[in-house]
């Protein structure tokens, strides 16, 4: 008996062996990398080269089952500050800003738009600090208000413009330049982001710096993005 047992124990380990390798997890394929263009045309495979940051790369996808091509266009792809492009073309301080006096009807309309922002009533707040912009383009809180609540929607375009111009309007204020890094890392700016970045922490520290979780807002330490 003791011979038959130790007969087959060879043959038990080879069935659990087969065994364990049929229940197996499956082996997950690995995606090819794409081969990308350069600014020369000429395709990029990998890591191999790096891809320009001042030019226009287009990323093409194609949907397997409908077969409907979709393509991005993305600059500035940069991972690295040292790597960013010299000519950021940032916000200039406006040299009248110092004196402007904030028009009081624009400051009652920012009120409104902001109490309108805090119960939810969105399309409200936007007509409101617009008009507030109007009344007095020249004070930077109805912009900045503005902006961010542009952020939110995910409406860049109409963010930028009046977050750069409350830029050069508070130079000053490390928020604003905080509000266009958030801006500009959103719309993958990269180079400009850790630009601006950079200009909040000459005036108030990295140390008081921190981002928001819940929307990725760099902000000063006790500083909301909500109202």
């Amino acid at each position: 008996m003791r011979r038959w047992v130790l007969a087959l124990a060879p043959l038990v380990l080879i069935a659990v062996g087969v065994l364990f390798w049929w229940m197996r997890d499956p082996a997950i394929p690995t995606a090819e990398v794409p081969a990308l263009p350069d600014a020369e045309g000429n395709p990029v495979a990998g890591l191999e080269k790096p891809l320009p940051m001042d030019e226009t790369v287009e990323l093409r996808w194609t949907d397997e089952e409908t077969g409907a091509e979709e393509v991005w266009k993305v600059t500035r792809r940069a991972t690295d500050p040292e790597d960013r492009v010299p000519d950021l073309a940032m916000p200039e301080p406006d040299p009248n800003a110092g004196s402007h006096v904030p028009d009081e009807s624009a400051r009652t309309l920012l009120a409104m738009g902001l109490e309108s922002w805090k119960r939810g009533e969105i399309r409200g707040a936007m007509a409101q600090l617009r008009e507030a912009i109007e009344v007095d383009p020249d004070d930077p809180l109805p912009r900045t208000q503005y902006g961010r609540l542009n952020m939110l929607a995910m409406e860049y375009s109409e963010a930028l413009p009046h977050l750069e111009r409350a830029a050069a309007l508070q130079p000053s204020d490390p928020q604003v330049w905080l509000d266009l890094a958030t801006l500009y890392q959103k719309a993958l700016v990269l180079d400009r982001s850790w630009e601006a970045h950079r200009r909040a922490e000459e005036l108030v520290g990295d140390g008081a710096i921190y981002q928001d979780e819940a929307n990725g807002f760099w902000l000063v330490e006790g500083t909301s993005i909500l109202p």
